[in-house]
């Protein structure tokens, strides 16, 4: 059992420690005797210790609070378009075993996964594979592979060419173009050719790389912001 479970088991017997308390002392009738003045003690500890079991970063302190912070803000920054977390019937043997293990991390895995490329743009690296993924990343090739296989609704390739488009979108949107051409974006973000380029942003955006410019001229005249 971890340190967190030791906790709250102690923290559970402590309370119904105390409900016997009060219900042995009413059964003597002590409870409201001059005497004896637990009942205004008992009150205040059992409000503790349920704040406690409800909030446990009061027990363990402020780096239980930030994990639970980081955990929410997590689950909030995941793309529910791309990732999928609700429970997966898998045949395979050896992905069952494995499993096991990776279920319980799963969020974070892909939390993992979608700051790395957020901050590090690694796909703007035009032959960056899944293998150069796996080591940048430094988790497991087998747990990566197994989280783009039943976690993720998009293959890998399709992956890079998603945040290759975001990454472009967002350079778009500060100015990139200004001084140079589309061709240029495409090269930066990571494509091999204008034409992979085209066919991606097409493809996410519903609108060739022109006709998006386009739009956003005019979204921009009129103070429209453009979402990417």
């Amino acid at each position: 059992m971890t340190y967190n479970g030791y906790s709250i088991l102690i923290s559970s017997f402590l309370f119904f420690r105390i409900i016997y308390s009060i219900y042995s002392e009413k059964i003597i009738n002590e409870l409201f005797q001059a005497k004896n003045y637990s009942f205004l003690v008992v009150i205040p500890w059992l409000f503790i210790y349920g704040k406690i079991l409800v909030n446990p970063e009061i027990l363990y302190g402020y780096p239980k609070l930030k994990k639970r912070v980081a955990e929410i803000q997590n689950q909030e920054s995941v793309n529910n378009k791309i990732w999928v977390f609700h429970a997966i019937n898998i045949s395979n043997i050896q992905d069952k075993k494995l499993s096991n293990n990776i279920n319980k991390s799963v969020m974070s895995y892909v939390s993992e996964i979608e700051n790395f490329v957020n901050k590090e743009h690694p796909f703007r690296k035009s032959k960056f594979s899944f293998s150069d993924f796996a080591k940048t990343i430094n988790i497991p090739a087998s747990h990566i592979n197994y989280i783009f296989k039943y976690h993720c609704k998009i293959t890998f390739v399709e992956y890079k060419n998603h945040y290759r488009i975001k990454d472009a979108l967002k350079l778009i949107n500060e100015g990139y173009l200004d001084n140079l051409t589309l061709e240029g974006l495409a090269s930066k973000v990571g494509f091999s050719s204008y034409n992979s380029f085209y066919t991606a942003f097409k493809k996410q955006t519903n609108l060739a790389p022109k006709a998006y410019l386009t739009n956003l001229d005019y979204s921009n005249s009129q103070n429209v912001s453009v979402q990417y």
